[in-house]
C-alpha cells in the first residue's frame, strides 16, 4: 500500500482523485499503475495492463491481490468500463483498499463482494484524505443550483399537445444562451431531449480549450459550452439525439439501475465521449447526481427541465434559486403542462417559500428571480 500511495502522488488528475494501485501474486509485485489524467484509464486498469505486459498473457493477474488507495469505481465513465467490472473479469481474488470513495456514485466494495471477490478495508483513510484534499472538498460542498422556468402568464409551460416552442421571445431566449455560459452544467430531462432535441450549447460559443478560464457570474463576460446533463432513468433518448452528436466529451447521461445494460452500451457508442452515471434504483437520485457533479469540480448547475424534472428537483431540495421567465400569453386548458408538475401539496401552509425577488424586463417578457426556501 505504501508503494500504491507513492504512485498516486506522481500526478494530479484533477478533478479526479489521485489513486495508485499495485498487483501482487505469489508474494511478488506483478503490476503497478496510477491515474495519470482525467479521461485516461484508472489506476486499477493501468496496474492490470502492466501485469499483462510483464506476464505476456491474458491470465497473468488471475488469482492476484490488488492494493489500491481508493475504493474501485463501479459506474460507467465515457467508454471505460467500471473498474469493478475489469477486476472481476480478470479473476482478481482479493482487493485491499485504503479508503472508501465518498462519491455517491461509487459502491465498488458491494459490487466486488457480490461477485465473490474478497475485500479488505479501509486501511489508511488519513493518508488518502491528505493527498486528495481538493477532490474531497468538491464532494463535501454542494454545487449552487439554479432552476430556469419559462411559462405563460397563466403558468403553463406547454400546450395540451406538448408544443413549447416558443413561449418566450427572442430577447429572453438570447439571454438564456448567455446565461448558460456562466454555469458549469445544464441539466434537462429525457422528455425535453425527446420532444425538443436541443443542442444545449451557447450561441457563438468559443471552442472548449484544454484549460478553460473559470466561469463568471456575469453572463456577458464569457461564451463557452457547459456540460450537458440529461436525466434519463431508463435511457429512453434517441441514439441520434443532438446532445450525443457533440464530441467534446461534455455530455453526461444520468440513469437508474433499471436502465438496460445493452442500452448503456448503445448510448456510450452513439455519443463519443459520453459519460453515463448510474445513480438511483428505480429513478435517478437527483441529490446523488448533484453531489457527483460537485465531485467533478462543478460549482454552478442550471436546470432547464420540463414540469416533471422541475417538481422532482424541488422535492429533492437541490434548488437554491429559480429564474422564472413569464411571457404575455395565455395558453389555458386543463391538459396543458404546468411549469411545475408532480402531485403537488395538499395544504397551502406547506407551499415552498421564495424570497429575495429581483425583476428584469427582456423585450415583451419578464424575468423574476427568487431564492428558494424550504417547505
Amino acid at each position: 500500500m505504501r508503494l500504491a500511495f507513492s504512485l498516486a502522488k506522481k500526478t494530479n488528475p484533477y478533478p479526479n482523485p489521485r489513486v495508485g494501485a499495485v498487483l501482487v501474486k505469489d508474494g511478488k509485485i506483478i503490476g503497478t499503475g496510477y491515474h495519470r489524467k482525467a479521461g485516461m484509464p484508472h489506476a486499477e486498469v493501468e496496474a492490470i495492463e502492466d501485469a499483462k505486459r510483464n506476464g505476456g498473457r491474458g491470465d497473468a493477474v488471475k488469482g492476484a491481490t490488488l492494493y489500491v488507495t481508493l475504493e474501485p469505481c463501479s459506474h460507467t465513465m465515457k467508454r471505460t468500463a467500471p473498474c469493478t467490472e475489469v477486476i472481476i473479469s480478470h479473476g482478481i481474488k482479493r482487493v485491499v483498499y485504503a479508503m472508501k470513495d465518498p462519491n455517491p456514485l461509487v459502491d465498488g466494495t458491494s459490487v466486488l463482494r457480490q461477485a465473490g471477490v474478497a475485500v479488505v478495508g479501509p486501511t489508511d483513510e488519513k493518508e488518502t484524505r491528505r493527498i486528495n484534499r481538493r477532490y474531497l472538498a468538491n464532494i463535501m460542498k454542494k454545487p449552487f443550483v439554479v432552476m430556469k422556468m419559462a411559462m405563460s402568464a397563466d403558468g403553463k409551460t406547454a400546450t395540451r399537445t406538448g408544443d413549447s416552442k416558443w413561449i418566450t421571445g427572442k430577447e429572453a431566449r438570447e439571454y438564456v444562451h448567455r446565461m448558460r455560459a456562466s454555469f458549469d452544467a445544464v441539466m434537462v430531462g429525457a422528455n425535453t431531449v425527446i420532444m425538443d432535441d436541443p443542442e444545449l450549447t451557447t450561441h457563438n460559443s468559443k471552442p472548449a480549450t484544454r484549460n478553460p478560464k473559470p466561469t463568471t457570474r456575469n453572463p456577458k463576460l464569457t461564451k463557452r459550452n457547459p456540460y450537458r446533463v440529461i436525466v434519463d432513468g431508463r435511457l429512453k433518448i434517441p441514439l441520434d439525439a443532438e446532445v450525443l452528436r457533440n464530441h467534446d466529451g461534455k455530455t453526461i447521461i444520468a440513469a437508474s439501475e433499471k436502465a438496460p445494460e445493452d442500452r448503456i452500451r448503445k448510448i456510450a457508442d452513439a455519443g463519443r465521449g459520453v459519460r453515463i452515471f448510474v445513480c438511483g434504483k428505480k429513478d435517478v437520485d437527483l441529490s446523488c447526481l448533484v453531489s457527483a457533479l460537485g465531485a467533478m469540480g462543478m460549482k454552478r448547475i442550471l436546470i432547464e427541465g420540463g414540469s416533471e424534472l422541475n417538481a422532482r428537483a424541488l422535492d429533492a431540495g437541490i434548488v437554491d434559486r429559480v429564474h422564472i421567465f413569464i411571457a404575455p400569453k395565455i395558453i389555458g386548458g386543463m391538459d396543458a403542462k404546468p411549469v411545475v408538475g408532480g402531485l403537488g401539496i395538499a395544504r397551502m401552509k406547506d407551499a415552498m417559500r421564495l424570497s429575495g425577488m429581483r425583476i428584469k424586463r427582456l423585450g415583451p417578457d419578464i424575468l423574476i428571480e427568487y431564492d428558494v426556501g424550504q417547505r
